[in-house]
């Protein structure tokens, strides 16, 4: 550790999820002092489409970090966001929203596809960007709304997602992270810049965006309307986040090659650093910069999408409708049932559905479900090279004893669990880093006991 901080200080991480948003109160070493969260209401006003009402979601994030910021013993240094970015929002000039922010679920794009990415392929964008999005996400979105609705577009001006928006509203300066950036897909990912082939498809010139900066770089000390909305220090710092997944891993100790780190959320993503970010792409997995500019290392990963969400579908209405510790429930009911659930199999990428079984049974084969599909593509991966013996496990499932060893026999590998709010306490880390408590992810893992 390093810095005027050292040893005393006290740090939030944030972790803007698809479902919820979690915070964190941690002190220097890397104890979580506290924990707040609320749930995120997603709004679906048309086919298709998925949106979040941006003051509400500012109020929510306010209120998780006052309270806090309330429970800290000595001075907060530092905050910064992960966030499962890709979340679209225009503007006004003062800040002011024009639009609601637009979900990374959102399908309108996908439904009326816009004549501006008209030639794109899912490869071409990848090597731009290092995803293959070209029907979601801000890029399509973006495009949707100038074809759609282009008074409204051409009014906005500024035009970002929902995390350079909450940085903009907390100290009044727009800035977008490098990993954050990779998911608004306007960003060339070797060079660090805006992409001004795709800038020119949208009709957008690069005033109208945020600056861009490394993760863990300060932006800077809090307006005095964001210290009047968040109870924090004036000499507290906003500190530039990423993406959900590589804070995570950030969190946990996987930084390197040949480590793995398999999250368990909306999604069900596994994070594989690497020093190739060409062998990331040919490998048919989305890249984050991760630790590339000090490093060299590059954040893969794998997705098994929105599994999470039929999850939950069958705990609240056919495994534990009504009750109210649902997740307990689902848990002891699952390690009632033998492996393989009488036969039962629960293909959780098809759209959810009642199902006549025991509630062991169906619990057990939802388990086993996901763990099938996580290994389909543990699988994939080691056709292409890419080989692990253990991986870590992060989010709800890690918390389950059944679970984790159901994912170990499917998977083969030795399944290590490394606590909670993993991408929040990432954020924490990487606020620690910019406002001088650490000098590096490093640095931060050694205080804290030693690197994973």
């Amino acid at each position: 550790m390093s810095g005027s901080h050292e040893g005393k200080a006290c740090l939030i991480g944030l972790d803007l999820g698809t479902s919820a948003i979690k915070g964190v109160l941690t002190d220097a070493a890397g104890t979580v002092l506290a924990e707040a969260g609320a749930e995120t209401s997603l709004l679906c006003p048309c086919e298709g489409w998925v949106e979040v009402d941006p003051e509400r979601h500012y109020r929510n994030l306010c209120r998780i970090i006052r309270e806090l910021a309330a429970k800290a013993p000595g001075e907060v240094a530092g905050l910064a966001m992960a966030a499962a970015s890709g979340n679209t929002l225009l503007t006004g000039a003062d800040g002011k929203p024009l639009t609601n922010i637009i979900n990374w679920m959102d399908r309108r794009a996908e439904l009326n596809p816009p004549a501006a990415l008209a030639g794109l392929t899912g490869d071409a964008v990848s090597q731009v960007t290092g995803w293959p999005c070209v029907t979601g996400f801000p890029l399509a979105h973006l495009a949707w709304l100038r074809e759609n609705e282009p008074e409204r577009y051409q009014a906005a001006e500024h035009v970002g997602m929902d995390t350079d928006w909450v940085l903009y509203r907390l100290t009044g300066k727009w800035r977008m992270d490098h990993s954050t950036a990779t998911t608004f897909h306007l960003q060339e990912q070797t060079s660090g810049t805006y992409y001004e082939p795709f800038l020119k498809r949208l009709g957008l010139v690069r005033e109208r965006l945020s600056e861009l900066t490394e993760s863990g770089t300060a932006v800077g000390p809090l307006t005095v309307r964001a210290l009047s909305d968040t109870g924090l220090s004036p000499r507290t710092l906003a500190v530039a986040g990423c993406f959900d997944h590589p804070a995570a891993a950030r969190s946990v100790g996987v930084l390197e090659q040949g480590q793995l780190m398999l999250s368990c959320g909306t999604s069900w993503v596994g994070f594989a650093p690497h020093r190739k970010r060409q062998a990331v792409l040919d490998a048919k997995m989305l890249c984050d910069p991760f630790l590339s500019a000090s490093t060299g290392v590059w954040g893969g990963m794998f997705s098994v999408p929105c599994v999470g969400r039929t999850i939950d579908w069958y705990v609240e209405n056919v495994i534990a409708p009504g009750e109210s510790d649902k997740l307990r429930i689902f848990d002891e009911a699952a390690a009632q049932a033998e492996p393989g659930a009488s036969g039962l199999i629960v293909d959780l990428r098809e759209p959810p559905q009642p199902i006549r079984a025991s509630r062991a049974n169906l619990s057990r084969a939802v388990m086993e479900g996901a763990a099938w599909l996580l290994n389909e593509k543990v699988c994939e991966l080691k056709a292409q090279g890419f080989t692990y013996d253990r991986a870590v496990m992060v989010g709800g499932p890690s918390r389950s004893r059944v679970w984790t060893s159901i994912v170990a026999n499917a998977t083969g590998l030795d399944i290590l669990t490394h606590g909670r709010s993993a991408g929040a306490r990432g954020a924490a880390l990487l606020a620690g880093i910019g406002s001088g408590v650490y000098r590096d992810e490093r640095a931060a893992l050694a205080g804290r006991g030693g690197l994973k």
